[in-house]
């Protein structure tokens, strides 16, 4: 039997009512993180209007996407649109050694097809689940060979997380989900050079994700024949992308053991391998009541994949290379005390202070923390001050990660920070409280509308 088959079984068989009470409650803090992450994804991106006009020239629909009342879109569309949104400024989720950020595409697909097919809440969570069960199965088995080949795990991984949802929601029995599964791998794309060139743009590969989703599990409706073997064929995504998956292991414990509690929160807008050194700057200036001007340097030590993607930068010249700039990163925690959305405009990564702090960061691939990559993806930070102390930090267990967890008020307040821009304070409240009781809603109706 072939993975997607496997797979597919999975899918069919899992309800709300079959989910342990743990997993339920991690799927709603999925749901609520992701969307504040849309949230400002919608109000923050850049190439928001840019995105909107180009979907506008592929079709029309009666689908609002976060932050506009106008139907304009169909509903694959407006699930891309709103995965884009997600992966925007760095803010979604992520696996905790795949490098995959599942929710981007999983959550917006769930909440776009359960509004078009009428699910109730309990649905969408078990829809959700499953999504990340999927993705991450794939994308924890083929890392970190995937990255270093130069493939997008998000944009890769997810379509089949994506299809996952859709058909799900759908209804389709175990053949049909298999041959979804088959088309979504014949539709999976991206690639890693788009953290280096074209940053801002990266989003929208991860948005297609969810389109292609949609798009595999209503041919699979339609009764077109899916790539079974897409996964661990001669030619699949394991011998393309990878090596050395051990295919046996990818379904092992598969409705026992569920992985979306390996999911990290990221609580800065930047790319996650950033994030170590960045906290550790941050914990070391909070703590010591570091100010810029006592510091003569910043070494920041980073595993090999961290400095290829985040360590080269230190001048960024836009948004999306702030994001993928870990000593531009680094700067504005020793300047602000704190590294938000609005660090990533421009009278943040234009001014000469901050620069010149960056011009200080020395960030080198560190043999020790190599050496634990991927279990464990970290990073050792040493202040050298004027006055000759050197203050260290050895930082893996991030703040919002699985080891180091965040608490539902915690998450709460990030989505208040990332929607009181463009969400009156009893609004987002009202939001919050839906969410929290998710399972209760009869549909998903009342929460989208709050989100137009």
């Amino acid at each position: 039997m072939y993975l997607t088959q496997q797979f597919a079984d999975f899918i069919a068989r899992t309800s709300y009512t079959s989910l342990p009470e743990e997993v339920i409650y991690q799927a709603k803090e999925r749901i609520m993180d992701t969307l504040g992450s849309i949230i400002a994804g919608s109000c923050n991106w850049e190439y928001v209007q840019q995105l909107k006009e180009a979907c506008r020239a592929l079709g029309a629909g009666n689908y609002s996407v976060v932050g506009s009342r106008e139907k304009e879109f169909p509903p694959a569309r407006a699930a891309m649109i709103n995965a884009t949104f997600a992966h925007s400024i760095e803010l979604d989720d992520g696996h905790k050694n795949a490098g995959c950020h599942a929710g981007a595409v999983i959550v917006p697909t769930a909440l776009t097809m359960g509004q078009e097919l009428g699910s109730t809440g309990r649905e969408i969570i078990a829809a959700v689940t499953i999504g990340y069960e999927i993705t991450y199965r794939i994308a924890a088995h083929l890392n970190p060979a995937q990255i270093n080949k130069g493939f997008h795990p998000s944009s890769n991984c997810s379509v089949y997380g994506a299809m996952a949802v859709a058909g799900k929601l759908m209804g389709l029995d175990s053949g049909q989900l298999a041959n979804g599964l088959g088309q979504a791998g014949m539709l999976a794309s991206g690639t890693m050079e788009a953290t280096r060139s074209g940053q801002r743009s990266k989003c929208v590969q991860v948005g297609n994700a969810a389109y292609s989703g949609i798009m595999a599990a209503y041919t699979a409706k339609a009764g077109m024949e899916g790539c079974l073997s897409a996964l661990e064929g001669k030619d699949g995504l394991f011998q393309t992308q990878s090596e050395q998956v051990n295919v046996e292991s990818v379904c092992q414990d598969l409705g026992k053991i569920y992985t979306i509690g390996d999911t990290y929160n990221k609580m800065y807008p930047s790319c996650r391998h950033a994030q170590p050194g960045i906290e550790g700057v941050l914990d070391l200036a909070r703590e010591r009541g570091i100010v810029p001007e006592d510091v003569e340097s910043i070494w920041i030590g980073t595993h090999q994949v961290a400095y290829d993607l985040t360590g080269i930068i230190k001048v960024p010249k836009n948004s999306g290379e702030a994001k993928f700039s870990l000593a531009y990163g680094a700067a504005v925690a020793l300047q602000e005390h704190s590294f938000g959305v609005a660090h990533l405009r421009e009278p943040y990564y234009t001014d000469p202070e901050i620069l010149k702090l960056a011009e200080k960061v020395t960030t080198v691939v560190d043999p020790e923390v190599q050496e634990l990559y991927p279990k464990k993806r970290g990073a050792r930070v040493k202040l050298t001050l004027k006055n000759g102390t050197v203050l260290k930090k050895e930082l893996y267990d991030l703040k919002g990660s699985p080891d180091n967890p965040v608490s539902w008020p915690e998450l709460s307040a990030k989505f208040m920070a990332n929607a009181k821009a463009v969400m009156e304070e009893e609004t987002i409240r009202t939001l919050l409280e839906q969410l929290a009781h998710l399972e209760t809603l009869s549909s998903i109706d009342p929460v989208m509308e709050l989100l137009a």
